[in-house]
């Protein structure tokens, strides 16, 4: 890169817990830009707690380590903020957001970070015909009355628009079938190639 440094997300010695069990117990991972790696393991190994820890969840208390974004630490950082410096969450199970429509929640995301809300409605068109999520679910509260596969391609579309520095992706092979699941990797790919996720 022209003698900068590459964008990086580093986890250094991260150890967290729930409720006093000790749930994350060291974790170092080093991710640089148009990279992915994929976090394996059995139920309960603790991969959703992770991401979980990573985006700010509300009931996990971290015990140790640090979670830089280009040396930037997020933990003492809200949710909100970490989202702002770059951090994307595809959840496992996205949930609904009655009332607030994608248009709406992705507006106020680029106006938190200085973009034009008026190219959101046009990113988001592209972006469903990307991954193959139909148009008349883009007006829709965010996630209503979706199905597993579209909440999947739903937050695909999501990551697509607002271009994050960084995603994790909480099992994004739950609740698609084999075509939904090559539109979205590919979208995903894509990304990496198209601006550096």
């Amino acid at each position: 890169m022209s003698g900068a440094e590459r964008p990086t997300l580093r986890i250094e010695g991260l150890t967290a817990e729930i409720g006093g069990r000790p749930i994350l117990r060291g974790i170092d991972l080093e991710v640089g830009a148009g990279e992915v790696h994929a976090v394996m393991g059995p139920n309960g190994a603790g991969k959703s707690t992770l991401s979980h820890v990573l985006m700010g969840r509300s009931g996990y208390t971290v015990t140790g380590g640090r979670v830089l974004l280009d040396g930037v630490d997020l933990l003492p950082l809200a949710t909100w903020e970490r989202a702002k410096a770059g951090l994307f969450l595809g959840m496992q199970y996205p949930i609904e957001v009655p009332g607030v429509s994608l248009e709406d929640a992705l507006g106020e995301a680029f106006a938190a970070v200085g973009r034009d809300r008026g190219e959101v409605v046009a990113l988001l068109e592209a972006e469903a015909g990307r991954v193959g999520l139909d148009r008349r679910f883009l007006d829709r509260p965010l996630n209503v009355d979706l199905s597993g596969g579209e909440r999947k391609r739903n937050e695909t579309v999501q990551l697509g628009v607002l271009r994050p520095r960084f995603a994790i992706l909480d099992e994004l092979d739950s609740g698609l079938d084999v075509d939904a699941l090559r539109a979205v990797s590919r979208r995903v790919e894509a990304a990496t190639e198209e601006t550096g996720l």
